[in-house]
């Protein structure tokens, strides 16, 4: 009995695109965006086999249909999508011509000019084919960034709490062209790293990082305009950055659409009817609630309720007491100063490296024609030296 009442849970995201599993019921999915055929079952029903599926995060622009006259599907909206119609322009340029003033595009620019100025930057895709070797040691760099990120940030991350996930699904799915990975590198270090999945002719926005030290510089734009160029290059035609309604996204994107809760049950069954109205009238009585307490912007303080709740707890385990830097331009280097040369890439000066990309980032220069130095006889303070220019720091 419990069989014909209780549903089976799956997420279309885990299910479909992560471990590349069938849905069950649907004899074709059809993206009627692109108007392809992205799943197609002719193996007939088991009628035994269930008699109940919740199924969760269906976009709304897959239509999927069922040929067994017993099963029937309810659908309730539950939260946004939004997605970028690649289709709708000819390259980079053209789309980002439609987003942003020119002022905006400028302001990209800069940032990537100023990215390759100060460091030996590299970007690379990897789709089709990945070495073991090269993949570990990239999701590691991978796993370090989100958790620092959000160290900084002082909550916790939900890609965290499944990364053996990720890390066990994305090695083959790269390699069989059903996943891309895209990096930028400063020589060899990765300094930014995003993992979106690709079916057909729609890439997902899936986990995205970057490295704290080179916040000054943005990366994420400089990140995202080199994943659309490799877009445009491979025909893909839709991009979806999911579910989250974030600020850079409402900036980004060009179309909005529902994800969807799908109710499939048997309806030769009595129980199954019963149970499966009871959880369609349950989830739209909840979606409801949700959709009239944003209206009174009740979300605003859940969220940062969930902010409180879900605190990272490792903060307590480490030195987060931010101190305050504070910067000055010299002319000259006083020649009686006492000064050590210091490296930053040594743990011991960790803390050197926001302020120093800060200086290049301002001044243009190369990492490569910087020294920094220590003041011997000064609590907390350094010297960033350029061709040109020369700042103090001091850590107070």
């Amino acid at each position: 009995m419990l069989k014909r009442i209780r549903p089976e849970n799956l997420d279309v995201l885990s299910t479909f695109l992560e471990k590349k599993v069938a849905l069950p019921v649907y004899n074709t999915i059809v993206n009627s965006i692109s108007g392809t055929t992205i799943y197609k079952n002719i193996k007939p029903i088991l009628e035994d086999k269930k008699f109940l599926y919740c199924i969760y995060d269906f976009p709304s622009y897959l239509k999927g249909s069922i040929t067994n006259t017993s099963w029937k599907l309810k659908s309730i909206n539950t939260y946004k999508g939004s997605l970028i119609l690649l289709k709708n322009y000819d390259n980079s340029d053209d789309y980002l011509k439609h987003k942003f003033s020119s002022g905006r595009r400028s302001k990209f620019r800069t940032y990537q000019r100023r990215l390759e100025t100060c460091f030996n930057i590299e970007y690379k895709s990897f789709f089709g084919a990945i070495s073991r070797s090269e993949y570990d040691a990239l999701f590691e760099a991978f796993h370090k960034m989100i958790k620092n990120r959000f160290l900084e940030k002082k909550i916790q991350n939900y890609d965290l709490s499944r990364w053996d996930t990720y890390y066990e699904i994305a090695y083959p799915l790269i390699n069989s062209e059903e996943a891309a990975l895209f990096v930028i590198y400063n020589n060899t270090k990765p300094i930014s790293i995003c993992l979106n999945l690709v079916r057909d002719k729609t890439i997902y926005g899936y986990i995205r990082t970057y490295d704290i030290d080179y916040s000054k510089f943005y990366i994420g734009f400089t990140d995202f305009i080199k994943q659309l160029d490799w877009c445009f290059n491979n025909n893909i035609e839709i991009f979806d950055l999911l579910k989250g309604n974030y600020p850079y996204k409402t900036k980004l994107i060009d179309t909005q659409y529902d994800f969807q809760k799908h109710v499939l049950y048997n309806s030769k069954s009595i129980l199954t009817r019963l149970s499966a109205n009871i959880i369609v009238t349950r989830t739209r009585v909840f979606y409801a609630l949700v959709r009239f307490l944003k209206k009174l912007h009740f979300n605003v303080l859940y969220h940062n309720f969930l902010k409180y709740k879900y605190r990272n707890r490792e903060l307590g385990k480490i030195d987060t007491d931010s101190k305050k830097v504070v910067v000055e331009k010299l002319k000259l280097i006083d020649s009686s100063e006492d000064l050590i040369n210091v490296d930053i890439n040594n743990k011991s000066f960790y803390y050197l490296k926001r302020p120093v990309y800060y200086f290049l980032y301002t001044t243009q220069e190369s990492i490569n024609t910087i020294e920094v130095f220590k003041f011997q006889n000064k609590k907390s303070t350094y010297l960033i030296k350029g061709k040109n220019n020369i700042f103090k720091i001091t850590f107070q």
